[in-house]
């Protein structure tokens, strides 16, 4: 168990309230001192963001609400708030609302996947992530329901070859994350995320940088299917927010995507 120290603004508190709380990972940290506070509902729609002085910013994409969080170090006697204040311009900005024109080009695009079959269907789903957020490389692990196995069974990028058929488990590195906890994650510097699984990429010889999780979920009966994943973001070091409002919209139809051909299966992808 780690010790997570969070600071949860409060309005008409400029200096919010602190909390401490004892949890296997920071998200469990944070919805330990939500819950406590009458807040659960702001853990519904979540982006998670790891900054490079180890802060980490959780973002309820639905009211736009802020929360701080960061392991206890007892050698770390820098007041979390001041790590708030130097992150007043972060990337993850006030307003999470995407150009029109990208919101009116993704729709239309999407809808050129939604009878594909399956496998097809993944594919144009992770095409479309890659078109919109240039990428060097992308992937889909997709849930094995009977199990906690998450397969990657769709690859683009230099390592694509060697990633098809990897499994990894629900909760191992930030794909499992993502899919535990049901929250994208965006993080700008992964050899600086102790959730980062490693193996993989010492496995298959490949340096990763960046990293972007959305999981794939069907809103109607909240099975997640699957995670989708971009890595190593072209041109940046961090995702910015049109990345992640595309990645949210392209996520939520490929859940849409993923319950229509459950529903139309009797419940089997066999």
């Amino acid at each position: 168990m780690a010790k997570f120290e969070v600071f949860i603004p409060m309005p008409g508190n400029p200096k919010g309230v602190v909390v401490m709380s004892e949890s296997q990972d920071y998200m469990e940290a944070l919805k330990e001192a939500l819950t406590n506070r009458g807040l659960a509902d702001c853990m519904k729609h979540i982006l998670c963001d790891v900054k490079e002085n180890g802060l980490i910013v959780v973002t309820d994409t639905d009211s736009r609400r802020k929360f701080y969080l960061r392991e206890v170090d007892p050698a770390n006697t820098t007041d979390i708030r001041d790590l708030v204040e130097e992150k007043k311009s972060s990337w993850v900005a006030d307003k999470i609302t995407p150009k029109d024109e990208l919101l009116a080009d993704l729709f239309t695009e999407v809808m050129d996947g939604w009878d594909l079959p399956q496998q097809k269907g993944i594919d144009f789903f992770l095409d479309l992530a890659l078109k919109y957020i240039p990428c060097e490389s992308g992937s889909f692990a997709r849930s094995d329901l009977s199990t906690t196995d998450m397969e990657f069974v769709s690859c683009r990028g230099p390592k694509a070859d060697s990633v098809l058929g990897i499994k990894v488990r629900v909760g191992q590195g930030l794909v499992g994350f993502a899919a535990r906890h049901s929250c994208y994650v965006a993080v700008g510097d992964v050899q600086k995320d102790p959730r980062f699984f490693k193996d993989i990429s010492e496995k298959i010889g490949y340096e990763t940088n960046s990293i972007v999780c959305v999981p794939i979920k069907s809103l109607e009966t909240n099975i997640t299917f699957g995670v989708l994943e971009l890595i190593n973001k072209k041109g940046s070091s961090r995702f910015d927010t049109d990345d992640m409002e595309a990645m949210r919209f392209i996520g939520e139809k490929m859940g849409e995507y993923f319950h229509k051909i459950w529903t139309g299966t009797n419940n089997t992808f066999d």
